[in-house]
């Protein structure tokens, strides 16, 4: 299998697209006239502080845990070098693909979305910044505080490129290719870490600053924010675990310059990774092969992110037209509600590969590298891919749309009403009313993922 376009359900949807599509719409709108009539404050900011769980300090044991993830996480890095670089050049026999792919990629979203921002604790890149940083603190060499301005653009830019491999590139599958990509990405953190520190790698390494995004949505948080507010990330305690309301994270995370340009990056990858796929790509695309199939592809994932980028934009115009609010500040304060939307994409578009995959990443662990091993005795092992039907997989996908627009509907709303009911300078311009366009645009948003994966 070739992992990049891992996008497309094995089976038609169980309802034809036009009842998918109204209902998205119906949804949308019933929930929107639902918030705007039970919803006449602003309540995530509170739900996000949660309740404490394990008491006020993290325990050991859980510390432990924390660990040995870094240690496995780290080690599964150190193996898929290995083998990408040694081993057989093909994603059907190696273990790096399916792992940059599938687990670390889309696992990896599921798990942020759902429980909380996991990846932070375990991430191997900020346990190799973090080994960097004390050896050239033993050095005696100095770090510089990263500079101010820069924000999550560093984020944005090494998703592109991750996209570009991912969908573009003519060998994107290739477990060399991979290799090289993965080994340039951490002699970037080391010098940046040797620049900046390892906390700016924590914060800012692409896949760690997409996955904090995500994370916010999850029910489990590193610590409660106090409800001053989203831009005071100094807000947060220091220590142990909360509990929380899903999504209520999102009223409270940072949005730094480059947050927006990293979500609309995403999903507008996503939504090109199912175009190209779909009857339409095709006839549009083709089959493209080699570098000159990759400028084509590049030119059209940077012409479906301006496609998500002007969408959001006209939701953005409208809401500043009818409040009279700063642009700047309008759009700062709506960044949050696109996360759902990114992983509900994630999680539809990907749904099969993740169900499908991730049980030949456990068999190819027997035989990382291709070259004949059994190590655990599952290298000869095939998926099952009937465990889930075609039905449950198309369900799933339809469910993850929804579920993800609904949920940016829920947090627009929530925004709208702290940033017009309640600031003084709109006076009593209504916060539905300056919704009205966003929800459009989500609608479109939801009725193009339905379409997407109908036809791909």
């Amino acid at each position: 299998m070739l992992f990049a376009h891992g996008v497309g359900s094995r089976g038609d949807l169980p309802l034809p697209l036009w009842m998918f599509t109204w209902g998205a719409a119906i949804a949308l709108g019933l929930s929107f006239v639902a918030l705007g009539v039970l919803w006449k404050e602003p309540r995530l900011a509170q739900a996000a502080i949660g309740r404490r769980l394990l008491g006020d300090r993290i325990p050991a044991w859980l510390g432990g845990l924390r660990g040995i993830g870094q240690v496995v996480a780290l080690g599964l890095l150190l193996l898929c070098l290995w083998a990408g670089f040694f081993g057989a050049d093909t994603d059907a026999q190696n273990v790096l693909p399916v792992t940059f792919y599938v687990v670390a990629w889309v696992g990896a979203q599921l798990i942020a979305g759902l429980f909380g921002d996991v990846w932070r604790a375990i991430s191997p890149f900020t346990t190799i910044a973090r080994g960097v940083e004390v050896i050239a603190s033993r050095l005696g060499m100095a770090v510089t505080d990263a500079p101010p301005r820069l924000g999550h653009l560093p984020a944005a830019a090494g998703m592109f490129v991750f996209l570009f491999i991912e969908l573009a590139h003519p060998s994107g599958s290739s477990p060399r290719v991979l290799a090289w990509a993965l080994l340039v990405h951490i002699v970037v953190i080391i010098v940046l870490t040797l620049r900046w520190g390892a906390s700016w790698i924590a914060d800012n390494e692409p896949f760690g600053a997409l996955l904090a995004m995500i994370g916010a949505m999850g029910i489990v948080a590193r610590s409660a924010a106090t409800g001053v507010g989203r831009f005071s990330p100094g807000s947060e305690t220091a220590s142990g675990l909360t509990a929380r309301a899903p999504m209520s994270g999102l009223a409270t995370t940072p949005v730094l310059r480059g947050t927006l340009a990293t979500l609309l990056v995403v999903l507008g990858g996503t939504t090109f990774d199912g175009f190209v796929e779909s009857e339409a790509g095709r006839d549009i695309f083709g089959r493209p092969s080699g570098w000159g199939g990759a400028v084509t592809l590049t030119i059209g994932l940077i012409l479906s992110i301006l496609l998500v980028t002007a969408l959001f934009g006209v939701g953005i115009r409208w809401t500043c037209k009818v409040t009279g609010l700063d642009p700047e500040w309008v759009t700062d304060s709506f960044t949050p509600s696109l996360v759902p939307i990114v992983f509900g994409y994630a999680i539809a578009h990907y749904a099969q590969l993740l169900a499908d995959e991730v049980q030949t990443f456990w068999f190819r662990l027997s035989d990382p590298a291709g070259l004949g091993w059994n190590l655990f005795g599952q290298a000869d092992s095939t998926a099952n891919l009937t465990w889930l039907s075609p039905t449950a997989i198309a369900w799933i996908q339809v469910l993850a749309i929804l579920f993800g627009h609904i949920g940016a509907v829920l947090v627009a709303h929530d925004r709208s009403m702290e940033i017009v009911d309640h600031n003084t300078s709109t006076g009593s311009v209504n916060a539905l009313r300056s919704q009205y366009v966003m929800l459009l645009v989500m609608v479109l948003y939801s009725c193009l993922g339905l379409w997407l994966l109908n036809n791909a």
